[in-house]
């Protein structure tokens, strides 16, 4: 404003500044480094449990299995660690399930079986297995679970159906166990899913209601 109250434009106090790019562009990039670096440096290291072991694949193909301990491998995804509990006996149902408050649903379709005698019982079966072969547990079968399940299940008929239902619900039962057990791990090892069948017992055995 001049002496006179009028207004005047000074092109010098209203001159445009670019803004430095250069020196924000160096900052996002030494950001966007740091980043990868550290996003790097989180996904180097893998920790395997004393009762897992470790599957590592490199671009989908395994290329080694460790053990318990701290381990290093290739960031970003181009390896990676699938954990196994391989020390670790594991439970499978037939028959019935057991529910977290410690009670028991009974699965007739599992249970209810006709014995060599033309009887019907209700047999339930507790089985332990544990996993042997970590690779072949992932990928020799999709299921390897439920393989395991059906087999049990297929062998159980089997021997039921040629015993006496005097035997199923009495004196028999060690030796039914000990079938079952027998042409399980047989099979088991034909499939080489990966895992070893540990034992089956009768956990229950009675007549339909």
């Amino acid at each position: 404003m001049s002496f006179d109250g009028s207004y005047r434009w000074s092109p010098q106090n209203n001159k445009w500044e670019p803004a430095d790019f250069k020196k924000y562009g160096k900052i996002i990039l030494i950001a966007a480094l740091a980043l990868i670096l550290f996003i790097g440096a989180m996904t180097c290291f893998y920790t395997v449990d004393e009762k897992q072991q470790a599957v590592v694949t490199t671009f989908g193909k395994v290329t080694d299995v460790t053990g318990a301990g701290v381990h290093f491998k290739l960031p970003f995804g181009i390896q990676q660690a699938h954990m196994v509990d391989v020390n670790v006996f594991q439970k499978l149902e037939l028959g019935y399930r057991t529910n977290s408050n410690g009670t028991s649903t009974s699965v007739e379709s599992e249970s209810s079986m006709i014995t060599g005698d033309y009887n019907i019982v209700k047999v339930d079966f507790f089985v332990e297995y544990k996993i042997s072969d970590p690779v072949k547990y992932l990928y020799a079968s999709e299921s390897p679970k439920e393989v395991l399940r059906n087999l049990i299940q297929s062998q159980v008929r089997n021997v039921v159906g040629s015993s006496t239902v005097d035997a199923t619900l009495t004196d028999g039962k060690a030796g039914i166990q000990a079938q079952v057990k027998n042409l399980v791990a047989q099979i088991l090892q034909e499939y080489d899913i990966g895992l070893v069948l540990v034992d089956v017992r009768i956990q229950d055995a009675e007549p339909p209601t």
